[in-house]
């Protein structure tokens, strides 16, 4: 399987997971931090769109500059506050699928010697992918359990 398709499903499957987890999550419930040091889900999710827009410069990919979303939802923010309610930060998040696929598809050198932002060390483009996957599954897994928070059944 040619690699692009391989990251373009799997960021696709965690479109999925937001769908299962994100579902019955009102914005009222997502807008509050349900305990001390839990990021709210609109957070969360914030925190995600910022992420995926992030990737999709990095690999080449062209998105309208909106610093709303670095600025609100950057690394070691605050976890509570939201420049949109939970749907409408949904419907950001879904908004990235496609120019997603179109930045994986697009590349030509997997193994392109890449600046990590979080660790600051150089790595392979792929390794970056890879680890940018594994934090969304991670803070996707944190809103199921912020459903339980907000009094919501498990979903997945």
């Amino acid at each position: 399987m040619e690699r692009g398709h391989l990251w373009q499903s799997c960021f696709k499957l965690n479109l999925k997971m937001l769908e299962l987890n994100g579902g019955g999550i009102t914005d009222e419930m997502a807008a509050h931090q349900p305990a001390e040091g839990v990021s709210s889900a609109a957070w969360i999710l914030g925190h995600l769109t910022h992420s995926r827009r992030s990737l999709i410069q990095r690999l080449g990919g062209s998105l309208p500059a909106e610093p709303v979303w670095a600025e609100t939802y950057g690394r070691g923010g605050g976890g509570g506050t939201s420049h949109l309610g939970f749907a409408a930060l949904g419907e950001a998040f879904k908004s990235t699928g496609e120019p997603l696929k179109e930045a994986f598809r697009a590349v030509a050198d997997w193994d392109a010697p890449t600046k990590n932002p979080f660790s600051g060390t150089d790595q392979a483009l792929e390794q970056l992918v890879a680890f940018l996957y594994m934090h969304e599954s991670y803070h996707l897994g944190q809103i199921g359990m912020l459903r339980k928070l907000y009094g919501l059944k498990g979903a997945v």
